[in-house]
């Protein structure tokens, strides 16, 4: 294998390397002009302490030296740093454990020419990666990297798939110029840690200063020096990562390369569409047991379950299974953007998965006989490895009584039900995703409409106008960040066609414009809706149950923003607590809020009065917010907090902005659910006749 590097690989690694070359010269004159401060400061402060020797003199002169040291200390602490990797959550495997496994990392070790990993672990996760140990000194003498697989990547695919995902990884470190990535990670850490690694120093000053008053003094003019030296520090940071990111999106490219060269292209591209899909099922199937932890309810074997949430998320989707696994396609990843706007995040590590698969397929490497039974064979001892990882993931679950361990077919059985709970029906075609079905103004209703086939309804081009208008508003917060600078960037591309940052203005116009034509015509669409509805429900004589379902969304609908604007005030309110205050305005702040905890206290109250909303909450969950709404609680007293008081506030006000959207999600699903039964009786009704 003969992977060369592109040239617009070697373009970014030239533009890295350079940027390195400014930051490591504007260091070292930051570094000698410290070196010079501290000699000066040391100097100073010694010969005042020796020639005018009294409380004053000494004070000030210590506190000198001390603060000309805490700089320098501040420019070199980082060749004392190291990062270390938590392996908590982690299984290390050996060859004894998994022979098939590390049989198959020797093979690909062998064919991208690399270094077999120091340790080899399983994860919970659907996803794989190198990682090291790192310091300063990394740099300059090799360090052997470790390898993570995830059991739920293994489980999702096929072995020639995982063989192509793990060659990525190890393609990372094949070549020679790839280690162009590591050293510049190494220095990149190193900027990092002299930016935003500050706790040892904050300490060392917080030590100095409580010593004496003339300490302090000193020391403040020392955080100054600091705080400008980091100003400066900044600027180097975002030049040496823009590049840096930009190589590492050519990085991926390259190791995509290896990759297909080993496994072939089919066997990456599908793998990597997979993943996403892959690791959504995979949440599903745990969040699923974290919802029923007042059930009692864990897995026999959380994999299985995956499998098969997978599979019943994939005809939901209707993706095709080929090997067994569910086939996504580019098109299936981009379903739901219908966004005109495209610009290159220049801050990304990673190109888009959609970039990378169209590159791999463009390499067309072909590989005769691939291996198409599941990756998850290869793993040996499952039980015991399973129940390892069951505990890692659902060890933190509370549970009240004797367990109930599901199988898959129980598990997707009980998932199935709640699935539908918290889903639209299928005859809405996504088209309710976006769009609420909210009418604004009755008195344009026809209550004597012609009949609409529900086909005809929620037809593919009506769930495109929701989802277009998503994106439209998407669309517009982006230029309007370009137009205040939050985003700031030199060109974007619209509709296919390039334009410079100052001209977003006009785009803004474009998209306002077909925005508002857009919503003009959705609104229009949930009027025919309702009408239509209207019509069918005057055969099951439901048409005042309809009638009150859409008055009550409207009320929902129209109070839906004011209380979230009510919870960012309340976030906003209480943020004085993370800050260092006066007894005093700590009491006033605590006061004034009075008013706004009684009122969160009432609208809990008043969310909880919902049944549903009320039977699904945890019963722990549901006590602590009765004893929130019940007590009077005092958050501070005398000179300290309560803590305990605190934690049920917080938690309270973030159930609350849960709580909100859960309510509004549903009352949405109540209607959407009525109005699907009064179509099945008009269908019945019309069979019947």
């Amino acid at each position: 294998m003969n992977v060369q590097v592109t040239s617009s690989f070697q373009k970014h690694v030239r533009k890295t390397l350079f940027s390195i070359f400014i930051f490591i010269l504007v260091y070292l004159i930051l570094l000698l002009s410290t070196i010079a401060l501290a000699g000066i400061c040391t100097y100073i402060g010694i010969w005042a302490i020796i020639n005018y020797p009294n409380v004053l003199t000494i004070g000030l002169g210590l506190g000198l030296i001390a603060s000309a040291l805490t700089i320098l200390y501040f420019m070199i602490k980082f060749i004392f740093a190291s990062s270390k990797n938590d392996t908590s959550d982690l299984i290390e495997v050996k060859k004894e454990d998994q022979p098939e496994l590390f049989s198959m990392i020797d093979e690909l070790v062998k064919e991208v020419k690399t270094d077999f990993p120091k340790k080899v672990f399983l994860s919970h996760n659907v996803n794989a990666s190198v990682f090291y140990n790192s310091s300063f000194w990394s740099m300059f003498f090799p360090i052997r990297k470790n390898l993570q697989i995830g059991i739920g990547l293994i489980n999702s695919l096929t072995k020639q798939e995982l063989k192509a995902i793990l060659a990525h990884e190890f393609g990372h470190f094949s070549q020679r110029s790839m280690k162009v990535g590591s050293y510049v990670y190494n220095v990149n850490s190193v900027i990092y840690n002299m930016l935003y690694n500050n706790e040892s120093l904050t300490k060392i000053q917080n030590t100095l200063s409580g010593l004496s008053g003339y300490m302090a003094l000193t020391l403040g003019l020392s955080s100054i020096s600091i705080n400008g030296i980091q100003k400066i520090l900044q600027k180097l940071y975002d030049y040496v990562n823009i590049n840096y990111m930009a190589l590492s999106r050519e990085m991926e490219f390259h190791a995509d390369e290896i990759s297909a060269n080993v496994a072939g292209s089919k066997a990456l591209a599908d793998g990597l569409l997979r993943l996403n899909f892959a690791n959504y099922a995979m949440d599903r199937a745990i969040f699923f047991y974290e919802r029923k932890s007042a059930e009692n309810f864990l897995p026999l074997d959380i994999y299985q379950n995956q499998h098969a949430v997978s599979l019943f998320l994939a005809e939901k989707n209707k993706y095709n299974l080929i090997n067994g696994f569910p086939n996504v396609s580019i098109d299936d990843g981009t379903k739901y953007n219908k966004s005109k706007l495209v610009i290159e995040n220049q801050w990304a590590s990673h190109p888009s998965t959609e970039d990378r698969v169209k590159a791999i397929n463009k390499l067309n490497i072909h590989i005769e006989d691939p291996e198409i039974s599941p990756a998850i064979e290869i793993l040996r001892n499952k039980e015991e490895l399973f129940n390892k990882v069951q505990n890692f993931i659902f060890g933190p679950l509370k549970h009240n009584g004797e367990i109930i361990e599901l199988d898959s077919q129980q598990s997707l059985k009980h998932f199935e039900i709640d699935f539908n709970n918290n889903e639209f029906d299928e005859i809405y075609n996504d088209f309710y995703m976006y769009n609420n079905p909210v009418i604004s103004d009755f008195d344009k209703i026809d209550f004597n409409p012609q009949y609409i086939d529900i086909n005809e309804l929620f037809s593919d081009r009506n769930s495109e106008l929701s989802l277009e208008i998503n994106s439209l508003l998407n669309d517009k917060q982006v230029l309007e960040n370009i137009m205040n600078r939050s985003i700031k960037l030199k060109t974007f591309d619209y509709d296919g066609v390039k334009y410079k940052a100052n001209e977003a203005g006009n785009i803004l116009n474009i998209v306002n414009n077909e925005l508002n034509d857009k919503k003009a015509q959705i609104n229009q669409l949930n009027i025919k809706i309702y009408e239509s509805f209207f019509h069918m429900s005057k055969f099951s004589n439901k048409e005042i149950d309809l009638h009150n379902s859409y008055h009550e969304m409207k009320e929902l609908d129209n109070n839906f923003d004011e209380k979230i604007e009510f919870y960012v005030d309340l976030t906003n309110s209480y943020a004085f607590i993370y800050h260092q205050l006066e007894y005093a305005d700590i009491v006033i702040n605590l006061s004034n809020n009075k008013p706004k905890e009684k009122r969160l206290k009432a609208e809990i109250a008043d969310l909880l009065k919902n049944d549903i909303l009320r039977n699904e909450q945890h019963p722990e969950t549901l006590q602590m917010l009765n004893d929130f709404v019940e007590k009077d609680l005092i958050y501070f007293y005398a000179t300290a907090y309560n803590d305990e008081n605190l934690t049920l506030l917080f938690n309270a006000i973030h159930l609350f902005y849960d709580l909100t959207n859960r309510a509004y999600f549903i009352q949405k699903k109540l209607l959407l659910d009525l109005q699907k039964k009064i179509y099945l009786e008009f269908i019945n009704n019309k069979s019947g006749n």
